[in-house]
């Protein structure tokens, strides 16, 4: 992950037995480690799950050169990983892709727990191999507070999220034990992020920047955290400033629980009122939302109303479900301009950044593309090329 600035920084985290009391990563310039090896030393908690005690390891590695591969292994004394590569970013990219999924949530159970979310992942990979990181808009996991669920969707993503930067969202499950609802310690802990949100919500509410573009993470989780007050209002508040404080050609935001749901029965209503005005304020160009488990596009939206140019208004996207859950009572809405079920197959998204064109598409797992639409800020135009050939 990320925790610092994306040019010159990287964060690696491993997971030991208690009998590991040291933890060092060596790292290099390059596709091996070979000449300047150095090291850093990491700092490690202990967690508790179902599973036993993990011991974590973590460590951030400062002053590395911007857009520049490196490789790294993590260990101590005699026994070593083998090596991975990483690149830092390149602060002035203006031109770059990344990849979106939805809810990875799948059973713990079987011979290959979260397969399917392991196939949507690599096979996005192998279709998109110059992506720069990944992002989820939550629920990752179907029980958050499991260690089972945990080492299934990490073990899944082995090969893919110990060389691409991973910066998620938190959703709805992440807060879910086996008996009650809570904060989603086990998320915070396997996965550090970016400790610039609002106090009492750091690591799940987060912003940071890549190239030209500034990306916004939220907590939609008000009722499964209200007990820890009004988290959606404390959001409303710090991401106001954020985004105003954004010179960014592009900003673009994540949560989970989606403003324009495709199930009549969740209208979520007070997440569209605390963070829609701000976005729409702000010109955030896109919003991309989970839960749903549906693929659904709004129109350019601006206080529920449809706008004709992307400078007036956001376009909401679900962006569908990466592992085995679907609904079968989703469909599409007065204010979708594409709607698509995945009950076939998964789906992920590719988000296309060159200068002032943004360009979003949505795939089926086995690369068959569902919709793909461009904002032009250079022309202040939203094109629907599939829509056009139709």
């Amino acid at each position: 992950t990320w925790m610092e600035n994306p040019a010159t920084s990287i964060t690696i985290s491993w997971r030991t037995d208690t009998t590991v009391n040291v933890g060092v990563v060596q790292y290099a310039p390059g596709k091996s480690l070979k000449g300047s090896v150095k090291k850093a030393s990491a700092s490690y908690s202990d967690l508790t799950t179902d599973l036993g005690i993990s011991r974590l390891f973590r460590v951030t590695l400062k002053n590395l050169s911007s857009n520049k591969q490196y490789s790294y292994q993590v260990g101590t004394g005699n026994v070593w990983s083998k090596s991975y590569n990483f690149v830092t970013a390149d602060p002035k990219s203006r031109s770059f892709k990344f990849l979106v999924f939805g809810d990875s949530q799948s059973s713990a159970s079987g011979n290959a727990p979260y397969s399917v979310w392991s196939t949507t992942l690599n096979n996005a990979l192998k279709a998109n191999p110059d992506a720069k990181f990944i992002t989820l808009t939550g629920d990752l996991v179907d029980i958050g507070q499991s260690g089972a669920h945990w080492e299934g969707w990490l073990n899944a993503g082995a090969g893919v999220i110990d060389s691409l930067p991973l910066m998620p969202a938190l959703g709805n499950h992440e807060t879910y034990g086996n008996v009650s609802v809570r904060r989603p310690a086990y998320f915070n802990a396997f996965i550090p992020l970016p400790q610039n949100g609002p106090e009492g919500l750091k690591n799940q509410v987060y912003s940071w920047n890549y190239g030209n573009t500034h990306l916004v993470m939220l907590d939609s989780q008000q009722d499964e955290e209200s007990m820890y007050g009004d988290i959606l209002y404390t959001q409303k508040k710090w991401l106001d400033n954020d985004l105003a404080k954004s010179k960014a050609t592009w900003d673009l935001a994540f949560f989970h629980k989606t403003p324009y749901p495709l199930m009549a029965s969740r209208q979520n209503l007070k997440i569209r009122e605390a963070f829609c005005p701000v976005f729409e304020k702000h010109n955030v160009s896109v919003v991309f939302n989970g839960h749903d488990h549906g693929v659904g596009r709004t129109f350019i939206t601006n206080n529920t109303q449809f706008m004709e140019k992307p400078s007036q208004g956001t376009v909401y996207y679900m962006n569908g479900r990466s592992g085995t859950k679907f609904y079968k009572n989703i469909g599409k809405q007065p204010f979708n301009a594409f709607f698509y079920d995945p009950q076939d197959q998964p789906n992920y998204m590719v988000v296309n950044v060159k200068d002032k064109m943004l360009t979003v598409t949505a795939y089926k797992q086995d690369g068959t593309v569902l919709d793909t639409f461009s904002i032009d800020k250079k022309k202040d135009q939203l094109i629907e090329p599939m829509a056009q050939k139709k």
